[in-house]
């Protein structure tokens, strides 16, 4: 069985009713409760867990657990005190080692970010151990989570186990939160989320800034096998990047969006180099998570990528939960 805390979030869903639809033994753990009776319509097994609450580690199952993957995170994207970056990116994390350190569990696998790089002065065929350089309004989430990591190897060095951390680069997919939303419901979309909607009416797209700049973004799914192979991997233990390898320009995504979301009249594509646009790029070597997880990226052509993603915006099964203000919800969810 693998116990999947912080269930009712964006990739805990999706993780959850896939590995259900492939007859995965799992438990899903988690506090909303729309989220948990979307899981439970779905076939998962589910239970209520609040880090903050010792039953609810009482109350977990310790017979046949084979890993435990820890999702819960508070997010740079979404308006948070910073305190909760640490309660919940932290010792959340610290907690669950914890405990599966003392049931005899050794693989704990939790999620880090690509911030960790985002002031290196190199932006291309990143590895794990290239350094960390981070600035920025993220800068309190980021060092949540290097804290994180930091205890995934403390708990690897001196208990033994194989914990994993997967620094996952910008994940695409529907359903998610990509721009910046506050506590007040207000929502400032990302550059994404500005192109999707002028796309689906056939507005003209502008494209500032240097299209030689190229970012490394991976698909929900392929973070989702991620996850799945390094539960089951015997020999993974240490930090890894998940990400599909291929850098894209803003020029290259729009074109791939315009190809697959274009309804009758198809955008024009406008390129205004004079203004402000990415500051730099960035791709990550994905060799030692091929070598260590038996794992590589399904999607990495951007095409067939939003050609999946298009299938599930349709669908609509993994709608997000968060409150918008009214009008200000982005056309993505």
């Amino acid at each position: 069985m693998i116990l999947v805390i912080g269930a009712t979030g964006y990739i805990g869903r999706y993780f959850c009713v896939e590995a259900a639809k492939n007859g995965i033994d799992m438990l899903a753990l988690g506090r909303s409760k729309r989220a948990t009776e979307f899981l439970q319509s779905h076939g998962v097994k589910t239970q209520y867990f609040d880090f903050d609450d010792p039953a609810s580690f009482e109350a977990l199952p310790t017979e046949g657990v084979e890993a435990v993957i820890d999702l819960s995170a508070c997010l740079a994207e979404i308006e948070t005190p910073v305190e909760d970056f640490f309660k919940v990116n932290t010792l959340g994390v610290q907690k669950t080692l914890e405990w599966a350190r003392q049931n005899g569990i050794d693989k704990v696998v939790v999620t880090s970010s690509h911030k960790v790089y985002n002031d290196l002065e190199k932006q291309y065929d990143i590895h794990e151990d290239d350094g960390m350089s981070f600035t920025g309004d993220h800068t309190p989430y980021i060092i949540s989570k290097v804290a994180a990591e930091n205890f995934v190897e403390y708990y690897n060095k001196d208990f033994g186990m194989n914990a994993v951390a997967l620094r996952l680069t910008g994940v695409h997919g529907y359903g998610e939160v990509l721009g910046h939303l506050q506590n007040d419901g207000s929502y400032a979309k990302s550059t994404f989320e500005i192109f999707f909607e002028k796309i689906l009416a056939g507005e003209p797209v502008e494209l500032w800034g240097d299209q030689e700049i190229r970012r490394d973004h991976v698909y929900i799914k392929d973070v989702l096998s991620a996850l799945l192979a390094a539960a089951r991997s015997d020999k993974a233990r240490g930090i890894y990047n998940i990400a599909s390898g291929v850098p894209y320009s803003q020029a290259e995504e729009v074109e791939a969006l315009i190809d697959v979301f274009s309804n009758d009249k198809r955008s024009e594509m406008i390129m205004r180099p004079e203004l402000p646009g990415l500051k730099r790029g960035y791709s990550y070597n994905i060799d030692k998570a091929k070598r260590d997880l038996d794992w590589e990226p399904s999607y990495t052509d951007l095409r067939d990528l939003y050609a999946d993603y298009k299938k599930e915006w349709e669908q609509k099964t993994f709608k997000n939960y968060h409150s918008f203000k009214e009008g200000q919800e982005p056309a993505t969810l």
